[in-house]
This record gives structure tokens, sequence and C-alpha cells, in this order.
């Protein structure tokens, strides 16, 4: 729930390695020591026969007067722009929708021609203008004009104007405007800046602990009014959640991390896996990463691009040749080897996403996560 907060966490300093790398079976999910049987119902029957009941997807429907309205059922909204505005799910493009996204564009994306390949990602006014629409986690629950002091939508950023408070759909929302600013130095020219300004509407869920992120880019496109009269037709509704079955069963991510290339069994494993949402996941990693000043954190932005009540696996792992984090501290070329690894997987099959990993060359095991509540009992 990064993404749920989105975040990729290393006990190393610098980057994990890909989990299978260097280990003799791919990891998946998992719950004992090799040759101690589980005292547990193992795996989890019962929601394995579960129906697989997906929220419905992004729909678009043309109003037959110049507009469309965009539904997100699983973000909880809707809007009405106008019907010559491209609509994709992701800002990547494609209709198939990460978690409660929007985007909207009054130019084809596809087919923009950047006339300042120095800007980046900034596009010139006179080009158009971007609407995109996130749901993103409020974990603290902080109430808006606190919420907006920490916000952070992009990598030019340079500073947050706080704004003031504004009513949308009846509801108590906020109103900023992010600054940001990119600088580019030519090998034989004048550094060159860009800046542009993102008009940013904050819109409190019918739960406490999502906020919609709408943002208008760049907001001194001529476009902006009818950015705005589009943010006045939102509505909030509650969020369609979907029903997934268990997939990928305990017993597979135990056989995966302590069978061998060979077939046997990998001496002096313990692998433990405790059944959990997405969002739960993410928030136990967050908790369990060591006191290390140099270890794992969080990066990235709180958006969550998957199904916060989705189920996954949190998975422990110690014992000999696990895979290492690529490269040491500062670039140091052998890492120490790792003692312990937690990270989550799907458990429902339907996506590679996962919340972080951490890898650990200190201790015998991720203190805590014993004591981590499971779902499938």
């Amino acid at each position: 729930m990064r993404r749920s907060l989105l975040v990729l966490l290393v006990a190393l300093i610098g980057a994990c390695g890909d989990l299978s790398s260097g280990q003799a079976g791919a990891p998946g999910s998992a719950s004992l020591a090799v040759g101690v049987a589980a005292t547990q119902p193992f795996d989890c029957v019962a929601l394995g026969q579960l129906p697989s009941t997906p929220a419905p997807p992004l729909a678009v429907v043309d109003l037959g007067d110049g507009t469309q309205r965009v539904t997100s059922a699983d973000g909880g909204y809707s809007l009405i722009a106008p019907k010559a505005w491209s609509v994709t799910g992701t800002f990547a493009g494609g209709i198939e929708s990460r978690y409660g996204q929007v985007h909207l564009a009054s130019f084809d994306r596809q087919q923009v021609q950047t006339p300042r390949p120095e800007a980046g990602y900034t596009l010139p006014p006179e080009v158009g203008i971007n609407l995109d629409i996130e749901v993103w986690q409020n974990p603290l629950r902080e109430p808006l004009d606190r919420y907006v002091t920490g916000m952070r939508i992009g990598p030019d950023q340079v500073a947050v104007v706080p704004g003031g408070p504004v009513t949308i759909d009846g509801r108590p929302a906020f109103r900023l405007t992010i600054q940001d600013e990119r600088r580019f130095q030519p090998t034989n020219a004048p550094l060159i800046t860009t800046r542009q300004t993102r008009a940013v509407w904050l819109v409190p869920t019918t739960r406490d602990d999502r906020v919609i992120v709408i943002a208008a880019t760049p907001a001194e496109s001529s476009l902006l009014l009818m950015a705005e009269r589009a943010v006045a037709t939102l509505r909030v509704t509650a969020p369609v959640a979907s029903t997934k079955p268990v997939t990928v069963q305990r017993s597979e991510i135990v056989k995966q991390w302590t069978t061998g290339t060979d077939g046997g069994q990998i001496a002096g494993r313990r692998v433990a896996a405790k059944l959990m949402t997405y969002a739960e996941a993410g928030a136990a990693i967050m908790a369990l990463h060591p006191n290390d000043p140099n270890g794992p954190r969080s990066i990235g932005i709180p958006r969550i691009d998957h199904d916060p009540d989705d189920l996954y696996w949190l998975v422990a792992v110690s014992g000999p040749d696990l895979p290492q984090g690529r490269g040491g501290p500062f670039g140091a070329p052998s890492p120490a080897p790792s003692a312990w690894i937690l990270y989550d997987t799907s458990a429902t099959g339907g996506t590679l996403s996962g919340t972080g990993q951490l890898i650990s060359t200190a201790g015998t095991w991720p203190a805590g996560f014993d004591a981590l509540p499971d779902r499938c009992q």
C-alpha cells in the first residue's frame, strides 16, 4: 500500500538483488523449519475456495453533450470531463487501471512532441493540460491542512504553496499549488531552468485513511479552467472491494525456499509465512525494519497502486546461502552474507507487485515477526 505505502526497503544500503538470484528455488510463500512439523493449519483451504469477484474496471461513458463520465469503482469516485480528453488507467497509458487511478489529457500522450527535450516531463502550456487523479494513503489520518505539508508529488518538486479549504461534492477539501523546477546543464551552454506549477486538490474519501489527490499540470495552461470545472463535478462513493481466492498456498512457499535444485532439502533453512492484506504487509515491513541508520528506508510517494485489501503472504527466511543485496555499503563490492530476508508476495497470484523487502546481514530472524497476526488459521 505504498504502494498501501509503496516502498522498497533494504537492510543493506543500496538496492536489493532479485530474491531468486543465487537461490536454489525461487521464493514464494512459507511457514516452518526444515524437518519440523507445522503446529497450525498449514494451507488456507477455505480461502482458496472463495469466488473471484473483481471490482468493475475503469468505466468511460459518453454523455452525448461533449462530455464523458469517468468512474473508478475501486477508487470510489467519478467525474465529468470533456469528451475530447483522453482517458487512461495509468500515466503510461492503457485502460487497465492501477488501483484507483484516472489520467486525463487534453492531448494524445502517445503522440505529443515535446519541443524542449531538456525539460523532461515538463509540458509546455501551449500543448495542453494533464488531469491526474490518484488515491493516496493517509495512515496517520491527518487533517488535510496538515497532510499537505508532507506532500511530494514528483521528482522536480521544489516547493508546496499552501492554498486553502474548498468544498467538493459537499466535502471539506483543500486546494494548493506545487512548484516544479528542472535544471539542465548543456556541455557548452548556459544552465537551462524550466519551471511549472501544479494545481492540486485533496479530497477526503469515505475512509479517513485515504485521500483522493487531483493534479492539473501545468497550471499555466489556458485549459486550467476546464480542468477546474471537471474537478467540481467529482462525486465520491464507497470504493468497490475485490474478492480473490488464495491460489498460492503456504506449503508452496516453504517448498520453494527449502528445496534445492537437486530436489533435496536445504539444511538449516527456517521459513515462515503469514497471510495479511497488502496494506497490513506493507505496514509490517515498515515496522519491522532494523534500527540501522544506514539500513532500510521508505522512498516514493504514498500513492496506492494496488488493492490494499488483496491477500498477501509476508515471508521470513533465514539460514545459509540466502540471496544477497547488490553491492555493499558505499559501493563495497561484496556485502556480508544475508542472515535473514523479509518480503511480501501475492497470495492470490494476480500480480507481481509487492510493498517491499528487507535483507539483513545481522541477527538470525526479524524481531517481532512471530507476534504478527495471521489470517490463515
